[in-house]
């Protein structure tokens, strides 16, 4: 989950965290953030009551767990020196009682309160969704236990471009494929999305799938892996835009993504970059008026924002899963 709320205004920001507070400290937020298996949990107070355990987690924890531990407690207090009022064990045992679905549900709860105060960035009446994976580095603690993690992995994220919020985040093996991080998380998208794509997802299963539950989508196609033969041809007629049909999906990939094996209508629009590049974007968005083709550059260009986002998430920010 990310939390980077650079582009709201201090007013806006003393509110949010205000109400952000009261939620953790909710009745309602305590039953969700419980572990199944510890139903009772965080009902006595303890010295790492359930706000306190999530704001250490929120805090990134880049260094060993007691330091970050000592170093939490000493801001609570206002002073310099370390506070030691909370062991690793104490931590890990806390830890262990937190429900999976607790720190993603307050990433719900952030965005829906940013979406109710309309900080959520729009584009001709659709949230703007960015897709892609990075490839990161974890640091694994020694432990006398078998790992099934690799340090190398890759983390595939679904980006709210303008506020820079992870919708959703999710970390995968390296043997893994990007559109198929992409099938995972498509629950969390509807027909009042536009999703942002760049060359690595296109092709004819995902155009059939998105088509089919009317989620809207932009991608950039013009070199895409194994090519559309109606993305050459339209780069050859030096046209601005065309509607064309895509071939319908393989048999295969049709009953493995349970999209239909119709053929899907497209519109492709050029676009040529500050430098020169000419690039082709393919869309469901195929109303003309309501959705001209001049504005699709900076459109998709807005797409940028998620590898930033990735940049600071691998060099400072706040990733966590639990």
């Amino acid at each position: 989950m990310r939390i980077f709320l650079s582009s709201l205004s201090a007013m806006s920001l003393e509110s949010l965290f205000s109400d952000f507070v009261a939620h953790l400290h909710s009745a309602e937020f305590l039953e969700s953030a419980r572990h199944k298996d510890h139903p009772s949990a965080f009902s006595r107070r303890r010295k790492l009551p359930l706000p306190s355990l999530v704001a250490v987690l929120l805090s990134g924890m880049r260094k060993s767990v007691q330091t970050e531990l000592d170093e939490f407690f000493a801001h609570l207090q206002q002073q310099a020196q370390l506070a030691r009022q909370v062991s690793e064990q104490a931590f890990a045992q806390a830890r262990v009682k937190l429900a999976s679905t607790a720190i993603p549900s307050l990433n719900d709860w952030l965005i829906a309160r940013a979406e109710s105060e309309g900080y959520l960035n729009r584009w001709r009446g659709l949230r703007l969704v960015a897709a892609d994976a990075s490839t990161i580095r974890l640091g694994l603690r020694a432990s006398h236990q078998p790992r099934a993690a690799n340090a190398d992995q890759i983390l595939f994220g679904l980006c709210l471009p303008g506020t820079d919020l992870m919708l959703s985040a999710s970390l995968h093996s390296q043997a893994e494929g990007e559109r198929q991080m992409l099938f995972e998380q498509l629950h969390h998208l509807s027909s009042h999305d536009l999703l942002l794509l760049d060359r690595g997802y296109p092709c004819r299963w995902l155009a059939a799938l998105l088509t089919q539950r009317q989620i809207p989508f932009c991608m950039r196609v013009e070199k895409q892996a194994g090519g559309f033969k109606c993305v050459q041809d339209f780069l050859r007629s030096g046209h601005l835009e065309q509607i064309v049909t895509l071939p319908p999906p393989d048999e295969a990939d049709a009953r493995d993504y349970g999209c239909p094996t119709t053929p899907s209508k497209v519109r492709l629009i050029s676009h040529t970059a500050s430098t020169g590049t000419v690039r082709v974007l393919m869309t469901s968005l195929i109303d003309t008026p309501a959705f001209p083709a001049e504005l699709f550059g900076d459109l998709y260009h807005q797409r940028w924002r998620i590898e930033e986002t990735f940049k600071r998430l691998k060099h400072g920010g706040v990733l966590i899963f639990v």
